[in-house]
């Protein structure tokens, strides 16, 4: 296994080795444009050849990200699967829609994407992983979606990604024959610990390079057992979406139909000697983001400004037109991606993990183009210049030469809070929140060596992991609504 210097992955974009697939045109010429949303589960930015990774086998992706625009600093704003699910389909922030853990009740206040595009004429579709817990009372919990088990709404946690692609198949064949524009969501559970590649895949990733900012030792050892198979995961992914853009051409639609290629949130796999997700770091919280629409979108394009989870719903909605409602924590890039303004419509993005490894209220975070600031309720925790540390191995929230930066940040997302209805005590009505309290069941499955603030006992035998910051409190919570 040989380390890996980002800088390097970084030098390599754009190494895309298709030729651009073929695209025609059909339908009306002043029909909206159909909208296909594909996205994998755990899969972290650098995980794919147009990023600059060459650990990995992903020439279609490659290709397609050429065809159109590559988002460099799209993020997961609560990097953990319910929450972003949550947050793409109402554009809210997690700490508005409800969902701030796994299994929270997802509450928004609005209507959601697919209702919004329902209500505009388009006909929609989901296929894979849903993982969004709805009110026992709710009639549709697909809100805009079909119903669960109906023809085109396929909900199921399916490690088998064929399965999934092939609803989304069946789904474009037939609604693209129709008058009406269509709106479809595919959601692939891979590469989604366990790590465990489809037969045939692993054997291509004999000679994984390790990033150079996953500690020796424990987390080393994870990284070289689990990579081979997360790439080949991903390599396994990378046909399947061959599969959906052979069946957009086929159907004669692809000219007119705007596809994103994304992700729910990263991996960390040993990275800062850490597992899994629910932290600020780029590992867990950057995603990869490709979208091409070719009667907008300029071939070619990189966009490096800071993208956010809830502001993909009215950026799709603007790309197609289509009005949405008040009330969304999401803006429209639309106008950037189509390369009708340099400046963003906001030129950060705000993170939120309540129930994280770090215990609850969790942290807060700002990802700019340069910086990561994240901070706990207590005090500032994290500051990296990405422009000159893309590892995030050196943390500037310490050094005295970065004082006025820190105070700076730490001022803008204390009004960011304070502005989108955040606050350090703001608690999930249900849920997995006692799970997170420090000791507990999922830190003591974290930990691989690396300390993190107030992670207690996680020995789960009265002791303490070495260099640790003693029990905390594990005493539940009272539980209250915002």
């Amino acid at each position: 296994m040989k380390t890996l210097n980002r800088r390097s992955f970084n030098q390599m974009t754009g190494a895309a080795t298709l030729g651009a697939a073929r695209v025609h045109a059909a339908g009306p010429a002043n029909r909206r444009p159909n909208v296909l949303f594909v996205f994998s589960d755990m899969q972290r930015a650098y995980s794919m050849g147009c990023y600059g990774d060459p650990n990995a086998r992903t020439p279609v992706l490659d290709a397609f990200a050429a065809q159109g625009a590559r988002l460099d600093a799209a993020m997961a704003n609560t990097p953990v699967c319910c929450p972003y699910r949550a947050c793409l389909m109402s554009g809210q922030y997690a700490h508005n829609n409800g969902v701030m853990s796994n299994g929270v009740t997802f509450r928004p206040t609005v209507k959601c994407v697919a209702e919004t595009f329902r209500d505009a004429g388009y006909v929609t579709g989901y296929s894979g992983k849903w993982h969004i817990s709805s009110p026992k009372d709710a009639k549709d919990p697909a809100y805009g979606f079909p119903v669960k088990g109906t023809e085109y709404g396929s909900y199921k946690t399916d490690r088998h990604s064929a399965n999934t692609t092939d609803v989304a198949l069946k789904f474009i064949a037939d609604k693209s024959k129709g008058a009406a524009p269509w709106l479809l969501f595919v959601s692939w559970i891979l590469p989604h610990s366990p790590y465990k590649a489809p037969p045939g895949y692993v054997e291509h990733f004999k000679d994984i390079k390790i990033p150079p900012n996953v500690p020796v030792g424990e987390a080393t050892e994870l990284a070289e057992n689990n990579l081979p198979d997360y790439y080949g995961m991903i390599e396994s992914l990378d046909d399947e979406f061959k599969r959906i853009l052979e069946a957009l051409d086929k159907a004669g639609v692809a000219k007119n139909t705007i596809v994103v290629y994304s992700s729910d949130h990263g991996d960390m796999i040993g990275c800062q000697g850490y597992k899994a997700k629910r932290w600020p770091y780029e590992e867990s919280a950057r995603i990869p983001f490709l979208i091409r629409y070719p009667k907008a979108i300029p071939a070619g394009s990189v966009i490096a400004d800071p993208f956010g989870a809830p502001d993909v719903y009215p950026t799709l909605a603007g790309l197609a037109g289509v009005p949405v409602p008040d009330g969304l924590d999401g803006v429209d890039f639309s106008a950037l991606f189509k390369g009708e303004t340099s400046k963003p419509p906001r030129d950060y993005v705000y993170l939120e993990m309540q129930y994280a490894y770090v215990p609850w209220p969790g942290w807060r975070a700002l990802r700019t183009r340069r910086y990561m600031y994240a901070r706990l309720k207590e005090r500032p925790w994290l500051l990296f210049d990405l422009e000159n540390d893309p590892w995030e191995k050196n943390n500037l929230v310490e050094e005295s030469s970065q004082r006025a930066l820190v105070k700076e940040l730490d001022a803008r997302l204390e009004k960011i809070m304070r502005e989108s209805g955040d606050s350090w005590d703001v608690v999930a009505e249900d849920g997995d929140p006692e799970k997170w309290v420090p000791g507990g069941s999922k830190q003591r499955s974290q930990y691989i060596g690396t300390d993190w603030p107030g992670m207690g006992d996680i020995t789960g035998e009265g002791g303490k992991a070495k260099g640790g910051k003693g029990k905390g409190k594990k005493g539940k919570k009272k539980r209250a609504k915002q």
